[in-house]
């Protein structure tokens, strides 16, 4: 509760900052505010769960989520130093969205009412539409914010019938009422409680882009500035896995067979087509996209077998994904820190030569995201795979076959950098970024540390 209340009058102070001229020091001061904000959490987390008027409910599952987002936006405010400088005059208005859409992504993670699962989407998403928009310079993020914005009402509209018909059937938003007038529920209203479950799994497809209802990712990804586009891919996706979980987990009882095959066609087409058409890609944020989207079908596949350690499981995959993605975005931004230009594959010809160590890190990012072993993203996936094969044995096989065609589109810039000329190359030097290069080395080493030692993260 504290760090939620933190996060908005830091939200706050920064709108006021940037009109009264603070904006050098903005960026720090959410550093700051970030950092303490993970200090309340662990104190919090020390002191068992905290329930909120039965609206929001922080537990062990909040602080988990919640610390994963946290750490994830520091490592995107250190690049804002740089990240942001397609609008520097907006800088205080861009921060303290970042951090409402923080406050609303806290409460899709800890809500114990329907209402505010509701009320965290909406306060997540419409500060996300304009951060999508915000380089207006740009035709192409404009036309993203427009997209993301259709799409995410579209989305919204799902959501609210499907709680409506839940709530029809049980008489109540409660997650803990719910789950136990469940079988009551199904016995009179057999319709409503699967039309209204159907519904709600269709509005988290949407936010999360499973196919088939990902149209709108890849374009809203490319056209959205570099650091916005981190931020989607990490934080926001986290929020809403962490959000779907939490759905999924408490109405488990009216889950019938129906919906599972519903969610395992889901995965199954998101892997696949995801990684197929990744293949063609010839933007980099693009092919980005593409891979974010196969890995919610990864993910989806814990969801189809709940166990003691589902919620482990998600959670160590979302930290080695985010650490992966949030590397990779920081290097493009030092390699093309022009938000106005493409990010074609082109940009990483030579790139060993010129800058070993960045190739490197970006070598090893990738790597992680392909499931090669020793990297921790191959542990991620492994941990994943192994709920399914009991039940599911079709739907692991289907997702080893994306794995190893994802491996193609993940070497394709991994050939560029090493296998190409350098007066080959077409980008300059990398951007001297000292905060982009704290946020890489980050990311890679604690990459490293866990290829070495997967079991530290012990929830």
């Amino acid at each position: 509760m504290k760090t939620l209340i933190l996060l908005f009058i830091s939200g706050i102070f920064s709108l006021f900052g940037g009109i009264f001229g603070m904006r050098k020091i903005l960026p720090y001061f959410a550093v700051i505010a970030l950092a303490t904000g993970i200090s309340y959490l662990v104190y919090d987390s020390n002191y068992g769960s905290e329930n909120l008027q039965f609206m929001l409910l922080f537990d062990h599952y909040s602080y988990l989520f919640t610390g994963i987002i946290l750490g994830v936006t520091l490592l995107v405010t250190l690049m804002s130093l740089k990240g942001l400088s397609y609008n520097p005059g907006s800088l205080g208005d861009m921060i303290g969205l970042i951090f409402f859409i923080l406050c609303g992504a806290i409460c899709m993670i800890s809500y114990n009412n329907m209402v505010m699962l509701f009320l965290g989407i909406e306060i997540l998403s419409i500060p996300l539409y304009v951060l999508v928009g915000s380089n207006k310079r740009n035709l192409y993020s404009n036309e993203s914010a427009l997209k993301y914005f259709l799409m995410g009402a579209f989305a919204t509209g799902f959501l609210l019938f499907g709680i409506a018909l839940i709530y029809g059937a049980t008489r109540s938003f409660d997650l803990d009422l719910i789950r136990s007038m469940s079988e009551t529920a199904l016995n009179a209203n057999p319709v409503w409680v699967n039309m209204g479950l159907l519904f709600i799994t269709i509005a988290f497809a949407f936010k999360l882009a499973a196919v088939p209802f990902h149209y709108w990712s890849p374009d809203v990804y490319q056209g959205s500035p570099t650091l916005v586009t981190a931020f989607m891919a990490t934080v926001v996706k986290t929020a809403g896995i962490a959000a779907f979980l939490k759905f999924v987990i408490y109405l488990s009882p009216m889950l019938g067979d129906s919906w599972h095959l519903i969610l395992s066609i889901i995965s199954a087409c998101t892997m696949l087509f995801a990684n197929i058409v990744a293949l063609k890609q010839t933007d980099f944020k693009r092919m980005l996209a593409y891979s974010s989207i196969s890995h919610v079908g990864y993910i989806l596949m814990a969801f189809l077998n709940l166990n003691a350690e589902t919620v482990s499981v998600v959670g160590f995959y979302l930290i080695i994904y985010s650490l992966a993605t949030i590397g990779i975005f920081a290097a493009l931004l030092l390699l093309n820190p022009d938000h106005n230009s493409d990010n074609g594959f082109d940009l990483f010809k030579g790139l060993s030569k010129r800058s070993p160590l960045l190739a490197a890190i970006i070598s090893i990012c990738l790597l992680s995201l392909a499931g090669i072993p020793p990297f921790p993203g191959f542990f991620a996936k492994y941990a994943v795979f192994k709920q399914t094969i009991e039940n599911d044995l079709w739907l692991l096989i289907l997702a080893i076959i994306s794995s190893a065609i994802s491996i193609y589109y993940y070497f394709r810039a991994i050939t560029l950098m090493y296998f190409t000329a350098e007066e080959e190359a077409t980008s300059p030097m990398p951007d001297k970024n000292i905060a982009g290069y704290m946020v890489i080395g980050f990311s890679v080493i604690a990459i490293l540390v866990l290829s070495l030692i997967p079991g530290i993260l012990n929830f």
